[in-house]
C-alpha cells in the first residue's frame, strides 16, 4: 500500500512559517510517505498558496519524497506555459513530479478568468490531448 500526505498551503493568518514546513516535509519523508500534494485553488474565502510554488519550495525541503498536484485546473492556464513550468519543476526535484489535471467545476472562477464554461470541455480535449 502507498501513502500519500497534503502540502500545507493554507496560510490561516496570513505568514508563512518556513521553518514550520521544512520541518513538516522532513517529517513526512522521515515517517516514508511515497508522496506529498497540492491542490489548486486560485479563487476562495481562504488565503491558499500558489501550487506550482509551493512545490518548488517542497523539493527544495526533501530528496525523496515524489510530489505533485491534484488537479491542475487547465482551462485556467496556457498549455505552453503549464507544461514549461512543470517540466522545469520536474529537472528541479530530479524527476519527482506528479501531476494530475482536470476541468474544474466552479463557474465563479472561471469568469475572473473570462474562460466560458460552456467551453470547459472542449478546452481540457484541445490542451491536453494533443
Amino acid at each position: 500500500m502507498r501513502f500519500a500526505i497534503s502540502i500545507p498551503q493554507f496560510v490561516s493568518d496570513g505568514e508563512f512559517d518556513p521553518a514550520c514546513f521544512r520541518a513538516y516535509m522532513a517529517r513526512a519523508e522521515a515517517l516514508g510517505f511515497e508522496s506529498a500534494w497540492t491542490l489548486e485553488q486560485t479563487l476562495g474565502t481562504m488565503p491558499f498558496m500558489s501550487p506550482l510554488q509551493t512545490l518548488s519550495y517542497a523539493a527544495a525541503c526533501t530528496e525523496r519524497i515524489r510530489l505533485g498536484c491534484v488537479v491542475f485546473v487547465t482551462p485556467l492556464h496556457s498549455p505552453v506555459h503549464l507544461a514549461k513550468d512543470l517540466s522545469t519543476l520536474d529537472q528541479l526535484s530530479r524527476g519527482r513530479i506528479e501531476i494530475g489535471v482536470g476541468t474544474g467545476g466552479r463557474h465563479r472562477m472561471f469568469s475572473a478568468f473570462q474562460v466560458d464554461p460552456t467551453s470547459l470541455v472542449a478546452r481540457f480535449r484541445r490542451r491536453n490531448l494533443r
